[in-house]
């Protein structure tokens, strides 16, 4: 029973990823808030088996499932002291701006990026714009969030750490463990070099097994779409013993690792807490766009040479420092402090009839077929329309 004298804390999850970012940032907050987790169904509800991953026994029960619109309805009724949106930033936008018109969902609303975010981008800033506080990871990230903080009611920044001391996973064979990512690198010719590479140094080294570690199984949803999977690559092909696909929570795979590797993914940070040898690949360039400019100065940079002949790395202690391994948390310190702040009107790039394609498209993406309101099924059938109409302008302007 919940503590008359506790403020009150509610936690919405969307996605996968969010999701274990939310049972994370849930277990921050049980110090001074009476907690309740929840997950609203939308375009990328995660399955049961997601949902169990993700959770990783960390909870009493399976967080429920809510629609948005009892979320909604909820929040209406029955203000919290603190609203964590532990969610893509279209949905957030959806629920506080359009769904809630900007009106107080609770006396503190935050938001975060379930994972690396620097450089912070300019659509994510601004997303959640109708909230108070976000939620960052490494003093890097502070410090580029406070210098770009977009108009609107967001006015603080916390920080939390993204990794966790955990119990490992042990096998009877030593392992390297390969994480992909669904964004980078995109191109599908890539992604199946990378995967020769995998397959060469299985072949090569028979003494250890190669982990593909998914972050689902085939159709079910994700954060991010994956445009072509390695499961995908790999049908067909005659494939060592010793590479192998498999899935759960990482840490199971880091106990008696040799080395991991990965192109841009949290869970190289995992690895390093694990202090596995890590290899970040930068066959595929270094960029904003690779999502892995934050490893600069790292000293974990290395080819797909590298990756064969198992030449993995240790991180550098002043950058460590300065991404994910800070221990100075204080979101949680911030947000009591925070206090509730002005409402939040729907800003002109909503209200304009101009950006009636940007909504359909933005609540499309937001909740999918899960959009069960009067609006959501009336955007559905002008999806179409807005279609159609972009064309012939576009024709028009030729």
């Amino acid at each position: 029973m919940a503590d008359a004298a506790r403020p009150r804390a509610l936690v919405v999850a969307d996605s996968d990823s969010y999701l274990k970012w939310a049972v994370r940032r849930a277990a921050d907050l049980r110090e001074a808030y009476d907690v309740e987790l929840v997950v609203v169904r939308n375009a990328v509800t995660p399955s049961a088996a997601q949902r169990a991953a993700a959770v990783d026994g960390r909870l009493p029960a399976d967080p429920p499932l809510v629609t948005m619109e009892q979320l909604v309805a909820r929040l209406r009724r029955d203000r919290p002291a603190l609203l964590l949106l532990a969610c893509r930033g279209p949905l957030i936008e959806l629920l506080l701006l359009e769904r809630l018109q900007g009106r107080r969902a609770a006396d503190v609303v935050a938001a975060g990026i379930p994972g690396i975010w620097f450089p912070p981008t300019e659509l994510g800033l601004l997303l959640r714009a109708a909230c108070d506080l976000i939620i960052v990871h490494s003093i890097r990230e502070r410090e580029a969030v406070e210098a770009q903080l977009p108009p609107g009611r967001l006015r603080h920044v916390g920080l939390a750490s993204l990794i966790e001391e955990e119990e490992l996973g042990r096998s009877e064979r030593p392992r390297i463990v390969f994480a992909p990512q669904a964004l980078v690198p995109a191109a599908p010719e890539d992604r199946r070099r990378l995967l020769d590479s995998l397959v060469a140094t299985a072949a090569a080294h028979p003494e250890l097994d190669v982990v593909i570690k998914l972050r689902g199984l085939a159709g079910e949803a994700q954060t991010h779409k994956e445009a072509v999977s390695y499961e995908e690559l790999a049908e067909g092909r005659e494939l060592p013993d010793n590479l192998v696909f498999a899935q759960g929570p990482l840490r199971e795979y880091l106990g008696d690792c040799a080395g991991f590797v990965t192109v841009s993914s949290t869970a190289a940070l995992e690895a390093i807490a694990a202090d596995v040898p890590t290899l970040v690949l930068d066959e595929f360039g270094v960029s904003a766009d690779v999502i892995n400019a934050v490893f600069e100065g790292s000293d974990l940079f290395g080819g797909l040479d590298d990756l064969e002949a198992l030449r993995f790395r240790t991180p550098d202690a002043g950058w460590l420092a300065a991404n994910y391994f800070h221990g100075q948390d204080d979101w949680v310190d911030v947000a009591l402090a925070a206090g509730p702040g002005d409402p939040a009107r729907m800003p002109d790039r909503l209200a304009s009839p101009r950006q009636l394609r940007r909504r359909v498209f933005r609540r499309a993406v937001a909740l999918g077929d899960e959009d069960g309101s009067v609006e959501g099924r009336l955007m559905r059938l002008a999806r179409p329309l807005v279609r159609w109409l972009t064309g012939v302008l576009r024709r028009r302007r030729k």
